[in-house]
C-alpha cells in the first residue's frame, strides 16, 4: 500500500520545507478491529487509532532491523515526543485494516513517521497522522547525534530510500 505523494512531509531541524517530499521507507500491516475497540455504535474509538499507528511502527521496525527489541538491546530508548492524528472517516467492527507507517529520511537524528489507515478491499482511507521520535539513554538523556546503531542502519537503508513522485501541483 503506497501513500500519497502530496501528503506533506515535516519540516524541522534538517531544513526540509513543511511541503517538501523526502525519500521514504514504508511497511503495511493489517489490522482487525476487535470487539473491545468499539463502541455501542460498532464505531472504533479515536484513542485505538494510535494502536494501528504503533503496529504499523513495530512491523516496520521488524522490516527493517529496529523493532523496540533491537533498541532495548542497544540500550537507546526511542521515545514518541510528537503525535498527531487526523479523523477522516469512522473504522467499524469488524473491518481488516490496512494500516501503513512510512518514514521520512531526515538529516536530525530522528525518526518521522507519517501513517495512512485504510479499509481492506475498498481502500477508503479513514486516518492520517504522524509521529516524531527521539533517541535517548536509559536515563532519559537525549542524544542530539544518530547512535551507532542507526548510522549502521541508515548506511544499509541507503539504497532501499524510495523518492516520492512530484505533484502536479508542485511542478
Amino acid at each position: 500500500m503506497s501513500m500519497s505523494s502530496s501528503s506533506p512531509s515535516r519540516g524541522g531541524a534538517d531544513g526540509a520545507s513543511p511541503t517538501e517530499a523526502r525519500p521514504y521507507l514504508e511497511e503495511t500491516t493489517l489490522v482487525r478491529v476487535r470487539f473491545n475497540e468499539v463502541d455501542a455504535l460498532h464505531v472504533v474509538w479515536h484513542g485505538h487509532y494510535v494502536n494501528y499507528f504503533e503496529e504499523a511502527r513495530r512491523a516496520f521496525g521488524r522490516r527493517y532491523g529496529i523493532d523496540y527489541t533491537v533498541f532495548l538491546e542497544h540500550r537507546l530508548a526511542v521515545p514518541v515526543v510528537q503525535l498527531r492524528v487526523d479523523y477522516l472517516a469512522p473504522a467499524r467492527l469488524p473491518d481488516l485494516l490496512e494500516v501503513t507507517a512510512r518514514l521520512s529520511k531526515s538529516e536530525a537524528a530522528r525518526l518521522d513517521f507519517d501513517y495512512e489507515i485504510r479499509r481492506q478491499g475498498e481502500g477508503t482511507l479513514l486516518a492520517t497522522g504522524s509521529t516524531v521520535q527521539v533517541f535517548a539513554t536509559p536515563q532519559g538523556e537525549l542524544l542530539l547525534t544518530w547512535p551507532a546503531l542507526m548510522v549502521e542502519r541508515l548506511k544499509a537503508w541507503e539504497a532501499l530510500w524510495r523518492h516520492p513522485q512530484p505533484s502536479p501541483t508542485s511542478r
